[in-house]
């Protein structure tokens, strides 16, 4: 039923670079897989992408995000500017960014996520992730206070 999950973890070929990614199983997850191993139908048929997205849009108008985002897309080989609700761009990409950037976030390490995502370059991942220069100075700050303190010399 799950062939490309073995020893906890999910194994995939990337469809753009052909790569190998190996992703821990999370414990939500592994719930569900276990809910559906032990069913005669095993798991739910899946969405297609444009389906998924439509009901990701329903969602976030739903939980009312509503940030009134410029968002830039081209059209007619011309870029087009407008002001659009955030909760109109949420798409499956959307939560491949988000999770990679709150990863980030967190303190785990850049080299592991990008080994998840299938980034190969450090240049292109971090053009990936969305980070404020805030939330990189409190990355930083979370950084120093893990840290046992410098000693003068």
């Amino acid at each position: 039923m799950f062939d490309n999950i073995t020893d906890g973890q999910i194994k995939v070929k990337t469809i753009k670079t052909g790569e190998t990614v190996v992703i821990p199983i999370h414990w939500t997850l592994k719930a569900i897989l276990q809910k559906y191993a032990h069913t005669a139908k095993g798991l739910p048929r899946p969405f297609s992408n444009q389906k998924m997205n439509d009901y990701l849009k329903d969602v976030g108008e739903a939980v009312k995000i509503n940030d009134k985002i410029l968002h830039t897309h081209t059209k007619g080989g011309l870029k087009v500017q407008a002001i659009t609700l955030k909760h109109k761009l949420m798409t499956t990409h959307t939560a491949r960014r988000s999770f990679a950037t709150n990863l980030f976030l967190s303190g785990f390490p850049a080299i592991s996520i990008m080994k998840i995502t299938g980034h190969k370059t450090e240049k292109s991942f971090m053009k990936y992730i969305k980070i404020s220069q805030e939330e990189n100075a409190k990355l930083l700050q979370l950084h120093w206070n893990k840290k046992v303190k410098l000693k003068v010399v």
